[in-house]
């Protein structure tokens, strides 16, 4: 097994390279960033520690990004969304169902 790797900010941008994951720390200059691309084999996500972050979506620019793992979160929010609007207060088994989601 590999020995793992932990750098204080700042010692260099590879914070973990495994098969599993790879972490990297990286900074950009106001205006600056990477060119239009994307990734059809893995997941991108992004932890902002400071400032913002633009995505632009085809036409569109995205400021916010909201990851969660495992999938389901989107449909447990519009249930929980569509219930509340009705009037009713999701029962026990509902939240049993999304267990794995905080409500």
């Amino acid at each position: 097994m590999d020995e793992p790797i932990a750098l204080a900010p700042g010692e260099g941008p590879v914070k973990a390279d495994r098969p599993e994951l790879a972490l990297l720390e990286i900074t950009f200059d106001p205006g600056s960033g990477v060119d239009p691309h994307f990734h059809k084999g893995h997941s991108d996500s992004f932890f902002v520690l400071e400032g913002e972050v633009e995505f632009h979506v085809g036409d569109e620019v995205v400021q916010m990004l909201n990851l969660h793992t495992p999938g389901g979160f989107v449909r447990y929010r519009m249930e929980l969304r569509e219930l509340r609007a009705q009037g009713i207060e999701p029962d026990r088994e509902f939240f049993e169902r999304h267990d794995v989601f905080d409500a």
